[in-house]
């Protein structure tokens, strides 16, 4: 999927920042995993992998290149004489088949919500796309109603459903806006496509929590930090996935579909709007800075890698004053522990166009750089488990 800050490019540096010193396998948390890119490259590296975010969009993701082993069980969707007449060479090459060719259109919440022609008037999808999005989803919570499908096969084909409709979304980056026209992505027909199963590196495990109490719940040697690093709270620029992503959960379709509403169809999450994108507290929510200060206090972890946009609202000497003093040392060694990545800016408007990008001091144009830091937490320094929560989502 299309995520800002997704860090699959860097990753391979980030492994060697951290084999540089000595960490080279054991179990390792990812505990903002959006994509789950960076788990999914130490899972297939050897590391024991648990990846948390509390999105529901990165969970489906989590769930599906994270925790699963391999094809999950299909046979109770293949004993069903419609899949049955899309027999392809395996079962989820079959699955995906009648999925993509075999259900009729229909209209449901993203026809009506987030697609052409919908009484919305919302341009995220193509009328036909946001029909076929409806159909698929509807099956899928129709196979797990009648049990054909257990959690692990949900959860694959819901992320391949989320990644499907991503790639044809009528969007520049972000769901932030749509297109005022079909862009010609758009106008691709929606299909399924495979992911490359069984993985390499053994099975992880995915949660769905608060950051600042999945790091207190889950002791591990290493704990890779991915936190947002802006204003924008990425639920809400995500929103129409996490909507799809969300609606299994949905007791009252009805009303969950009543609580859209503003031109791009929000919804209001306020369950999952990150302290990471805050400056100042709000209410009883905290900072940026104190959300972050919590969180490494609370990490149960040898080892603790931070990754952070220098243009994050968090300083580089307030990241290092947080993880000196969660290590109890009395300031950071920027010279031995900090690194800085070099990277091309995403963008997701053509050149000359839309937003404009400050060009930082001594960078060529849409460089800039990701800061990588390290710490090393005596056992004295690691709490026990105890609950706390400040509102640290991330997607």
């Amino acid at each position: 999927m299309r995520l800002i800050g997704n860090k699959t490019k860097l990753v391979p540096a980030i492994e060697d920042f951290l084999a540089r010193r000595g960490v080279t396998g054991g179990t390792l948390l990812d505990v903002f995993a959006g994509t789950a890119s960076v788990a999914r490259h130490f899972r297939g590296r050897g590391f024991r992998v648990r990846s948390n975010d509390l999105l529901w969009s990165s969970y489906a993701v989590q769930r599906a290149y994270v925790q699963t082993g391999g094809v999950p069980d299909l046979s109770g969707v293949l004993a069903t004489a419609p899949v049955r007449r899309f027999r392809r060479p395996d079962d989820l090459a079959t699955v995906l088949a009648y999925l993509d060719d075999g259900l009729a259109p229909r209209e449901g919440l993203v026809s009506r919500q987030y697609a052409e022609g919908g009484p919305a008037g919302r341009l995220f999808f193509s009328r036909t796309n946001g029909l076929e999005i409806d159909a698929i989803h509807g099956q899928l919570l129709a196979w797990r109603a009648e049990r054909r499908l257990d959690d692990d096969g949900f959860y694959l084909l819901l992320a391949l459903l989320l990644e499907a409709a991503d790639r044809v979304a009528n969007i520049s980056g972000t769901y932030g806006a749509f297109l005022k026209h079909l862009q010609q992505s758009a106008r691709e027909p929606l299909r399924l496509r495979a992911p490359d199963l069984p993985l390499a590196g053994p099975p992880g495990r995915a949660t769905r929590m608060d950051a600042n109490l999945a790091v207190r719940r889950t002791p591990v040697d290493t704990l890779y930090i991915d936190p947002p690093y802006n204003h924008r709270q990425y639920v809400k620029n995500y929103h129409v996935l996490e909507v799809v992503a969300e609606l299994h959960t949905v007791d009252d379709p009805a009303a969950y579909e009543a609580s859209i509403y503003g031109k791009t169809g929000l919804r209001g999450f306020e369950d999952r709007l990150s302290s990471y994108c805050r400056r100042v507290p709000r209410g009883r929510a905290a900072s940026c800075e104190e959300a972050f200060r919590d969180l490494v206090a609370g990490a149960r972890a040898e080892h603790i890698v931070v990754s952070y946009s220098e243009e994050g609202i968090l300083s580089r000497e307030a990241i290092g004053r947080a993880l000196a003093a969660a290590a109890g040392q009395r300031a950071y060694d920027f010279d031995r522990d900090h690194e800085e990545l070099s990277h091309k800016r995403f963008r997701s408007d053509k050149d000359g166009q839309g937003r404009a990008y400050k060009v930082l001091e001594g960078r060529s144009k849409d460089e800039v750089r990701e800061w990588l830091f390290y710490v090393r937490k005596p056992r004295a320094r690691r709490p026990a488990s105890r609950r706390v929560a400040v509102g640290a989502a991330r997607a």
